[in-house]
């Protein structure tokens, strides 16, 4: 009995001390304040912090005026070098951020010449991440609503994920790829970002393969 009480104190005093260290952590404190601002809950934050170190901000809809974010709140956005080493960590936090109502997701590329930068959004449905982000097509001119539209016909045929988007491209992530209809989709997908081919995998047949392996699209329109 005494040892079962021993062990209880050593809890409760384990968890009082990182409660008061949360509580105290001028950090945490200020990332609590951001997350108030926006509705957010404190456990997304904790959550993040269990592999982010630098700042966390606050990322805005883009172009809000013309795209009609109405109903979207700010999301929050930081540095995060996802990489061979913390990808199955990413996407345990990916996950776990989805089932509290929160969508993980890149919002800047960088391609290597500084870290990518990663945003959490208040959101279950996660075409609400191209129409908070603007993604659009102008040179192409591609709007938001048609690359909405597209997007719902392609998960129509193919369900997927969207892993990440900025205001010229749009990351997803296939579930599956039946090998007997990815000509089929990788032609409709070419119709849709056209230099996913001449600018990538030369032609139609390699970007069929290329999905097939992959089962990754990175569709883009600058």
């Amino acid at each position: 009995m005494n040892k079962i009480l021993l062990s209880l104190s050593l809890v409760s005093v384990m968890y009082g001390c990182n409660a008061a260290g949360r509580e105290k952590n001028p950090l945490l404190q200020k990332d609590y304040a951001l997350a108030d601002t926006l509705h957010y809950d404190h456990t997304v934050i904790d959550a993040l912090r269990e592999s982010i170190s630098g700042n966390i901000s606050r990322l805005a809809p883009a172009l809000h005026e013309v795209n009609g974010t109405g109903g979207l709140t700010d999301a929050l956005q930081f540095e995060y070098d996802v990489n061979a080493d913390n990808s199955s960590d990413y996407e345990k936090l990916r996950t776990a951020l989805k089932k509290q109502g929160y969508l993980l997701f890149k919002s800047e590329e960088n391609f290597g010449t500084k870290p990518d930068k990663y945003a959490v959004l208040k959101t279950n449905n996660q075409f609400d991440i191209i129409r908070f982000r603007a993604t659009n097509g102008a040179n192409y001119d591609i709007t938001n609503d048609s690359i909405m539209r597209k997007l719902h016909h392609l998960y129509d045929k193919e369900p997927f994920e969207i892993t990440g988007a900025d205001i010229d491209w749009v990351e997803v992530h296939l579930n599956k790829l039946n090998p007997a209809d990815a000509m089929t989709f990788a032609n409709d997908v070419y119709e849709f970002c056209p230099d996913l081919a001449e600018q990538g995998t030369e032609t139609v047949e390699n970007l069929a393969a290329e999905i097939l392996e992959t089962k990754q699209l990175f569709l883009w329109w600058d």
